[in-house]
């Protein structure tokens, strides 16, 4: 692995979702890693280094949204930035993903190029909606 390779964790319970996410960023250049729930996002990220975290919205337990806050309260993951990949779309809830403090949202479905387009501008240093 290279130390240049910008690493994504995916967060989604999902396992084909999942997986189709992991096979497109590969493709596109990322090392990638995933979790199935945020309990284990949170213990990846004690863990290892990781530079982008997309995050499903509706999970068992606790919502992404729940996690995207415990994310940005702890002082060693408060910089890393969070796109919501959901199938939520309405206007309200990506105004919350943004009050809770994510950096882009991505509704379901997509298609390869725009998730590749939205992980390419957040590390471009700009927000996104899709």
């Amino acid at each position: 692995m290279k130390n240049s390779r910008k690493k994504v964790l995916v967060v989604d319970d999902d396992a084909e979702m999942t997986h189709l996410i992991e096979e497109i960023l590969a493709k596109g250049g990322y090392d990638v890693v995933s979790t199935h729930d945020g309990l284990s996002a949170i213990e990846r990220t004690k863990h290892e280094r990781i530079d982008l975290i997309l995050m499903d919205i509706r999970m068992p337990f606790f919502s992404g949204f729940w996690f995207c806050d415990a994310f940005k309260n702890r002082p060693q993951t408060k910089s890393i930035p969070i796109v919501f990949v959901s199938s939520l779309s309405s206007d309200e809830d990506v105004k919350k993903a943004y009050q809770m403090g994510g950096s882009g949202y991505l509704k379901k479905p997509f298609r390869a190029q725009e998730l590749l387009s939205a992980v390419e501008k957040i590390f471009a240093k700009s927000p996104t909606i899709l």
